[in-house]
């Protein structure tokens, strides 16, 4: 028996020698696994090799002469394995290049799968199939970056949805993804999770997005702001400026409202929240500089005013002190008996009520003679500001026309 791969003698029943065997049990997983399917092909082509041959080669007729049927007993045989051997060495350099170049397309196919470069490693891997369309390792590699490629398509669907305000089929594609994902761990869906986690992102950024306009407070988008800030991409900084920017402006206008109201250490506070979320905000920065001016003007015009205050409160106090009552008119008359009726009217002339006020009336006679002296109670004995109030009373036993004057008047404060 001779070996079909190099044509020299092998043990009977074997149609490989174990050098043979012992070299193709050496080229490695993927040679093995492609030649596995291709046995049968290389015996079935020996077989055909030595019926053609034998067809070709009829028996020779029998020969008179021993030496003659001799020596074509050993150049039949030899003629056959070298034939045989000649063409399962080609068979085998073929079948060898076919392994190689599949072997190098499935790895192309890994390379463009892992990269994320779905389709053009289904191409690789269907070229691949086409040569060896029983290996198990590309049809189901074949069937693992088809499942990827898929996968990466419903996330294009989805980015599209987004893009488009549909938020709500979007984020439904989005997790009928993450739970598919959730089952595979091949490192072929490496580029799907990526791609899962961007647009993740961009569904919260959108969200927060359609969410702003109805914010009104710095609170409410403060913790929009801190929300967002815990997400990353190029998308998150656009709506984080976007926050910003009205986080800025509200706190200006409500600044603005504060400071015309006086209000102006509320104001400060205002602006400097918003300057905490927004320090490079310009216009804050300088609406402070004004909100301190502002303050400075009004706390110096304060301060007059309450000096202006106090010395007008004082000049009052002593007004209602010593100039609350003027009198209005005093006279005196001398009736039959000799006895002198007085009487006269006053004025509060004070900023506050004034009570039991009462006159101290000098009495002269005509010619200039002190007569004496009488005090009168005003009545009514509660006299509001600008009220008029009146006195009358009797000096007994003058006898004569006389002149009276009020020297002094007494009160009490209310």
């Amino acid at each position: 028996m001779y070996c079909h791969v190099c044509g020299t003698k092998s043990s009977p029943g074997d149609s490989i020698c174990r050098k043979c065997r012992t070299k193709l049990k050496d080229q490695g997983s993927t040679e093995e696994q492609i030649w596995a399917e291709t046995a049968v092909g290389l015996e079935s082509g020996a077989g055909n090799a030595v019926n053609q041959l034998s067809r070709q080669h009829p028996s020779a007729p029998k020969q008179s002469n021993t030496a003659q049927g001799r020596a074509f007993t050993w150049i039949i045989p030899l003629l056959l394995a070298a034939v045989m051997g000649a063409l399962l060495t080609y068979y085998y350099k073929q079948e060898m290049g076919i392994n190689a170049e599949v072997k190098s397309l499935h790895q192309q196919a890994e390379q463009a799968a892992l990269k994320g470069k779905y389709n053009e490693a289904l191409q690789l891997l269907d070229t691949a199939l086409v040569k060896r369309p029983n290996y198990n390792a590309l049809v189901q590699d074949r069937q693992i970056t088809a499942k990827a490629f898929n996968l990466m398509n419903q996330l294009s669907e989805a980015s599209t949805s987004l893009k488009t305000g549909k938020l709500s089929a979007g984020d439904k594609t989005l997790q009928a993804v993450a739970k598919v994902l959730n089952e595979r761990e091949e490192p072929v869906f490496t580029k799907v999770r990526a791609t899962l986690n961007n647009r993740k992102v961009t569904l919260a950024v959108l969200k927060v997005k359609k969410e702003i306009d109805s914010l009104t407070t710095v609170e409410a988008l403060a913790e929009k702001l801190d929300n967002v800030s815990k997400l990353k991409g190029k998308e998150v900084e656009t709506v984080k400026k976007q926050i910003v920017d009205k986080l800025a402006g509200i706190s200006y206008k409500q600044a603005e409202q504060q400071v015309k109201k006086k209000d102006f250490t509320a104001a400060l506070q205002t602006v400097d929240q918003g300057l905490s979320y927004a320090p490079e905000d310009g216009k804050l920065t300088a609406y402070r500089e004004r909100v301190l001016s502002e303050k400075k003007a009004f706390e110096k015009a304060e301060a007059e005013r309450i000096q202006l205050a106090e010395q007008q409160a004082a000049e009052e106090d002593l007004k209602n002190r010593t100039a609350a009552v003027s009198i209005v008119n005093v006279e005196a008359t001398l009736d039959m008996y000799g006895d002198l009726y007085i009487s006269g009217s006053i004025v509060n002339n004070a900023t506050r009520p004034i009570s039991s006020v009462t006159v101290m009336v000098d009495i002269y006679g005509t010619d200039g003679t002190y007569l004496g002296q009488t005090y009168v109670d005003v009545y009514p004995s509660w006299l509001d500001v600008g009220e008029e109030g009146f006195f009358e009373t009797y000096y007994y036993g003058v006898y004569q026309e006389a002149e009276v004057s009020v020297v002094n008047a007494t009160w009490y404060l209310e």
